[in-house]
C-alpha cells in the first residue's frame, strides 16, 4: 500500500475511534473484498471466509476506542483475520475429534471409547446453567437460534431487532458460556465448541 493509502487508513482508524459510523462503512468497502480472498486462501471456504471476515469487522467496531493507536491499519485487519481463520481450522480438528468419539460410542465396550468415555450429561447440565445466566434477551435469541433452529434473519423479524443485534447477541452468549465452561475443565469446552459451533 502506498503513503497516500495508509494515511487515508490511518485517518479512518483514528475516526472510527471517535465513532465516525460513515468512516466505518468506508474501511470496511475498502478491504472487504481483500480480507475476504485472504481468508479464502486459508480456509478454501467462501462461506466461512465471508463469516470471519465479517466477525474481524465486528471486533474492529467493538474495539474502535483503540484503533487510534495502530499505526498499521491494514496490518493490524489482515493479522486479526488470519488468527481467526486458524482459530476456525482449530475448531473444524475439534469436530473431527468429537466424530471419531461418536463413532467409537456405537461400539461401547472397545477400549478407545472407555478412554475416552465423557460424562455428556455432566455437559449438558453445565451448558444448561450457562444459559440461564444470560441476560434475558441474549437467552432468548440463543433458544430460538439453537433450539428452534431459527436463521439469525428470522429471529431479527421475530423480535423486531437488527440482523447485526441478533449476531452480536450471539457472540456475546457463546463466549459467557463458554468462558463458564472453561472454569469446569478444558473436557467440557470441547464437547461446548464442537456441539454450539458447527
Amino acid at each position: 500500500m502506498d503513503n497516500s493509502g495508509l494515511h487515508n487508513s490511518k485517518e479512518l482508524f483514528i475516526r472510527i475511534a471517535n465513532g465516525d459510523g460513515v468512516a466505518f462503512t468506508e474501511l470496511f468497502r475498502s478491504y472487504f473484498e481483500q480480507l475476504k480472498w485472504n481468508a479464502l486462501k486459508i480456509l478454501k471456504s467462501e462461506f466461512w471466509a465471508e463469516e470471519i471476515v465479517q466477525e474481524v469487522f465486528m471486533q474492529v467496531w467493538a474495539n474502535r476506542d483503540k484503533l487510534a493507536e495502530i499505526e498499521s491499519p491494514a496490518g493490524y485487519l489482515f493479522r486479526i483475520t488470519a488468527n481467526r481463520c486458524i482459530d476456525r481450522i482449530r475448531r473444524q480438528e475439534l469436530e473431527i475429534k468429537m466424530q471419531y468419539l461418536v463413532s467409537q460410542s456405537l461400539h461401547k465396550h472397545t477400549p478407545a471409547f472407555q478412554e475416552n468415555l465423557y460424562d455428556l450429561d455432566l455437559t449438558e447440565k453445565l451448558i444448561r446453567e450457562a444459559i440461564q445466566l444470560l441476560p434475558e434477551q441474549g437467552k432468548l435469541v440463543f433458544e430460538l437460534h439453537r433450539n428452534e433452529g431459527l436463521s439469525y434473519q428470522e429471529i431479527s423479524n421475530r423480535l423486531h431487532i437488527t440482523r447485526n443485534t441478533v449476531r452480536n447477541h450471539m457472540v456475546r452468549n457463546l463466549h459467557f458460556i463458554r468462558s463458564y465452561l472453561r472454569e469446569k475443565g478444558q473436557l467440557y469446552l470441547l464437547l461446548f465448541s464442537v456441539w454450539y459451533f458447527f
